[in-house]
C-alpha cells in the first residue's frame, strides 16, 4: 500500500509534520482548546507562505488541487495536536463548487481566503443519526422560500458568518423534498438559540429557524435533489473521521512507547514488562489496519468509485479502535496519563464523540448488516 502512495505527497505529509511538531506542539503547554486569533494569525500566514492552505479546494478556486489521499495524509498529521486540527483553512462546502458566480463570489472564495467562516446544519432535535428524520421546513413564496425549524450539533455554528442548512419541502417525508439552502448568520428569523459546550474541548450551536427568508438565489441544490448531496458529504466525513482519529491515537502511542522506555518500576523497565509489549503491539496492530482501510478507500475514491461502504466500515473500525488505542497510553502512563500534565486525557475525551457523530456506529453496524443481507 506505501508503494502507492506518491512521493510528492510523502513529502506533503512530511512537511505538514515538521510544522504541527515544531510549530504547534510546543504550544499546549499554553493553550489547551483553541490557540488565540493572535497567535493563529500568524501561523496560518506561515502556512500560506508554505503553500499549506485551501489544501483541498481546486485550483481553479485558489486551491492546490490536493486528492483525498493527499488529505487521508495530511488530516493524520494535523489531528496529532488538538491545536492545529482546524488551523489549515480554506476548505468550503463542495456543493459551492456547482453554484452561481453570484454564490461563488459571495461564499467561496471569502472562505478560501480565509475572510469568512462557514458551518453546516443537519442534524435536529428529533433527526440526527436518521438524515431522512429530519423536520425543518420550507415553503415556496414568490422568488423566497420561507424556512422554518430547528438545527443543533452544529460545531462552531454560532461563530460562522453563514450556515449551509438542509430542509424539506413541507409536506414531504424521508428522502423526498429534500434541498439546501445558504444562509446568512444575520437574516432576519435565523437565530443561534444556545451554545452548548461539549465534553472533548470544543462547542455546538443550536439554530431557530422561524419564517427566515431566503431568496431563491441562495437554493445550493435543485427542489427535492438534495438527498444525494447530502449522503456524499457525510460519506466524505466518515471518510475522514479515519486519518482524524489515527492522528489522536498515533500522538498517544508514540507518547507511550516514549514513556514506557523510560520509566522504571520496581527495578525494570515498562518497556520490558510482557504486559505493556502486549499493549503496544495491539495499539500498533489496529492503527496498521485502520491506515489500511483509509488509504485503500481514499485511493477508490480518487478513482471516483463508490466508497460508502468502506466510508461506514472506517467510521465504525477507526473510531472504536482510536478509543482502545487512547485508553491503553492512559493506562500505561498511570496517573500522569489521567492528569492534565499530558495530552492523553484531552484525547480520551475528545475521540469519544467520533462513535457519535456522522451517524452513531449502531447505525452504521445495522445498516451494513441490512445491506449485506439484501445483496
Amino acid at each position: 500500500m506505501d508503494t502507492a502512495i506518491p512521493e510528492e505527497l510523502r513529502m506533503l505529509q512530511s512537511t505538514v509534520r515538521q510544522f504541527v511538531e515544531n510549530e504547534v506542539m510546543p504550544l499546549e503547554s499554553e493553550y489547551e482548546e483553541e490557540l488565540p486569533q493572535e497567535v493563529r494569525a500568524p501561523l496560518q500566514a506561515q502556512l500560506r507562505e508554505m503553500g499549506l492552505w485551501a489544501l483541498s479546494v481546486p485550483p481553479e478556486y485558489g486551491g492546490a488541487g490536493i486528492n483525498t489521499l493527499g488529505m487521508a495524509l495530511v488530516i493524520e498529521e494535523t489531528h496529532k495536536s488538538m491545536l492545529s486540527r482546524n488551523l489549515i483553512g480554506g476548505g468550503v462546502n463542495p456543493l459551492l463548487y456547482g453554484a452561481s458566480d453570484y454564490l461563488k463570489e459571495k461564499y467561496l472564495h471569502p472562505v478560501v481566503r480565509g475572510e469568512a467562516r462557514s458551518a453546516g446544519a443537519f442534524s435536529e432535535p428529533g433527526a440526527a443519526g436518521d438524515l431522512g428524520g429530519i423536520q425543518t421546513n420550507y415553503t415556496r413564496d414568490g422568488d423566497d422560500y420561507v424556512l422554518n425549524g430547528t438545527k443543533i450539533w452544529i460545531t462552531k455554528g454560532h461563530e460562522a458568518d453563514h450556515v449551509v442548512v438542509l430542509a424539506r419541502e413541507k409536506g414531504t417525508e424521508r428522502q423526498e423534498g429534500v434541498t439546501w439552502f445558504i444562509i446568512d448568520a444575520d437574516t432576519p428569523g435565523f437565530e443561534v438559540s444556545r451554545v452548548i459546550p461539549m465534553m472533548g474541548q470544543t462547542t455546538t450551536a443550536e439554530f431557530q429557524l422561524t419564517d427566515c427568508v431566503v431568496p431563491s438565489a441562495h437554493r445550493l441544490t435543485a427542489e427535492g435533489g438534495a438527498w444525494q448531496d447530502a449522503q456524499k458529504s457525510l460519506n466524505g466525513l466518515r471518510l475522514m473521521n479515519g486519518p482524524q482519529v489515527l492522528g489522536l491515537a498515533q500522538r498517544c502511542q508514540d507518547m507511550a512507547v516514549e514513556y514506557a522506555m523510560g520509566r522504571k518500576t520496581f527495578g525494570s523497565l515498562l518497556s520490558e514488562r510482557q504486559a505493556v509489549q502486549s499493549m503496544i503491539a495491539d495499539s500498533e496492530i489496529e492503527m496498521f489496519a485502520t491506515r489500511s482501510m483509509v488509504h485503500q478507500a481514499a485511493m477508490k475514491a480518487d478513482r471516483g468509485e463508490d466508497v460508502r461502504r468502506e466510508a461506514q466500515m472506517i467510521k465504525v473500525f477507526a473510531t472504536e479502535m482510536a478509543g482502545r488505542v487512547i485508553d491503553r497510553a492512559l493506562q500505561i502512563h498511570g496517573a500522569a496519563g489521567y492528569s492534565k500534565d499530558l495530552v492523553i486525557e484531552q484525547y480520551y475525551r475528545a475521540v469519544r464523540a467520533y462513535r457519535i457523530f456522522e451517524g452513531p456506529n449502531e447505525v452504521h453496524r445495522w445498516r451494513l448488516g441490512r445491506n449485506m443481507m439484501r445483496g
